[in-house]
């Protein structure tokens, strides 16, 4: 009996391994919109495609004569429509539902005028303002977002080799998001080695005010240049948005976090320490479609309990177009510490150089 159990599932998971292929065929098919939509140009020229969204100031959508997604300078498109739900959102945050139309129907317009329509009610927003567009039927994958980039230098005078990998998701929804961000850095060579890994991760919530969010932070970190084993910080914080354009993307915050440390049982005999800290940071993000993308995080965290004693944490990286979703990444961080257990090195910074891929 328990053989015949066991056979029976076997087919079972067999019969499911054939279906699956036609499951994903069938879903596919089912997500797919009629290319109906219309776009004109500020030069008069009209296309009808299907409008898939808009993104750092960069129209993307799909051409029954073209393989793939083509994507559109927002700033040249003087007319969308489309009979399909979007949800718009604007530079103040505000989000809107419904179909696209023309504002200025009958006449050329001279400037964008994106017209909602919902079950409800009507939105008229100029095209200027207009930051995001994004399709109501996104699934969970069309949500997600991230990239990976890994580097390898070997220095053959000193004997030493040098790797850096970096990866990050966000996955985004109408009025939250989560990310998650991992950097490693290795250098080695003959008796000294050096190795750090950091962690962090955080989910925002918008606010009433679309401009206001409320955040929960945690970080891990492993430093052998700071002899940390590691150091957890956990905690909360409120913002705002102080620009959000085609071009830009910067926000502060403030809150508070707990933290814990562990360091190696060389420095302090395994000393393990725990405070609050308040934490003030900041993030700025610069961008020009995919060619160019400039990300700054500063954040600064004055003790409570330890008073007298701050960290400040800063990463930053410059990601280059090379190929369609291939860029080349270079980074710099620091982690300084003004008051480290047992006169331990104050600072911990590097630079990274490396290929990376979008998804």
């Amino acid at each position: 009996m328990p053989f015949m159990q066991f056979h029976r599932q076997g087919l079972v998971r067999r019969g499911y391994i054939g279906v699956l292929p036609l499951l994903l065929f069938v879903s596919a098919v089912c997500l797919a919109r009629e290319k109906k939509d219309t776009i004109q140009f500020t030069n008069g020229d009209r296309i009808t495609c299907e409008i898939i969204k808009l993104e750092k100031g960069y129209l993307y959508v799909k051409l029954d004569y073209v393989d793939g997604t083509v994507a559109m300078d927002w700033s040249k498109i003087s007319k969308v429509e489309s009979a399909q739900e979007f949800v718009v959102a604007n530079k103040a945050g505000r989000r809107y539902t419904g179909n696209l139309e023309s504002a200025n129907q009958g006449t050329e317009p001279k400037e964008l005028q994106v017209q909602v329509t919902g079950p409800s009610s009507s939105e008229v927003v100029p095209g200027k303002e207009v930051v995001e567009i994004n399709r109501t039927d996104r699934t969970f994958w069309q949500n997600l977002h991230g990239g990976l980039s890994t580097g390898l230098n070997f220095s053959k005078e000193q004997s030493r080799t040098q790797y850096s990998f970096q990866a990050n998701a966000l996955f985004q929804r109408a009025k939250w998001s989560t990310s998650a961000k991992y950097q490693s850095t290795f250098s080695g060579g003959g008796n000294v080695s050096d190795l750090r890994n950091d962690l962090s991760l955080d989910i925002t919530r918008q606010l009433r005010s679309p401009r206001n969010f409320y955040a929960g932070l945690a970080e891990f970190l492993q430093s052998d240049q700071q002899q940390l084993n590691l150091r957890t910080t956990l905690g909360a914080a409120v913002g705002h948005v102080f620009s959000s354009t085609n071009n830009s993307f910067v926000t502060g915050y403030g809150g508070l976090v707990w933290n814990r440390e562990h360091y190696s049982s060389q420095a302090t005999m395994g000393k393990t320490g725990k405070s609050g800290e308040f934490v003030l940071g900041t993030q700025l993000n610069f961008f020009r479609f995919k060619t160019t993308n400039i990300l700054a995080t500063a954040n600064v965290y004055p003790s409570l309990t330890d008073l007298g004693r701050v960290r400040f944490d800063l990463n930053t990286s410059l990601k280059l177009r090379i190929a369609k979703d291939l860029y080349w990444n270079f980074g710099y961080y620091l982690n300084v510490d003004s008051r480290p257990p047992q006169n331990l090195p104050k600072t911990d910074y590097g630079s990274t150089s490396s290929l990376g891929w979008t998804f």
